[in-house]
């Protein structure tokens, strides 16, 4: 059931995505980790990454939210901007920083300024976000 409800929630017109070759197999590792734990975020990952464009890191455009990146996002209803670095899942996730192991991580993931993204929550509920600006990146 959760599957059917992301899938709903794919249909809508998703942006396109960049993600850099050189994180590309790393990204797939944390999807795997995931399945067992958080399956519904590792669906939404391999989604993502399945329909990503590939593009080596030094030519993903500065406005594209990779890895490392800092970025500013309007998050749902919530209405005001949250600056965050996507990082890496771990145990410790500084302040500051939003893990991909998260919805909110997974959905920033190769997006561009200006875009905005939707996806069905575990609970059947519509989120949406909508990026901002990239700040800067590691």
């Amino acid at each position: 059931m959760e599957m059917k409800m992301i899938e709903q929630a794919a249909s809508a017109k998703l942006p396109p995505i960049i993600v850099a070759e050189e994180q590309f197999d790393d990204l797939s590792d944390v999807s795997e980790r995931l399945a067992d734990v958080l399956p519904e975020v590792s669906s939404f990952l391999e989604r993502e990454l399945a329909r990503a464009k590939l593009m080596p890191l030094a030519r993903i455009p500065r406005e594209v939210v990779t890895l490392g990146a800092t970025v500013e996002f309007v998050f749902g209803m919530k209405g005001r901007p949250e600056k965050l670095k996507l990082v890496m899942p771990s145990r410790d996730i500084p302040e500051g920083c939003i893990s991909l192991a998260s919805p909110v991580g997974v959905a920033l993931l190769g997006m561009r300024e200006g875009e905005t993204i939707s996806w069905s929550s575990r609970y059947g509920d519509i989120r949406w976000l909508k990026v901002v600006k990239v700040i800067g990146r590691d």
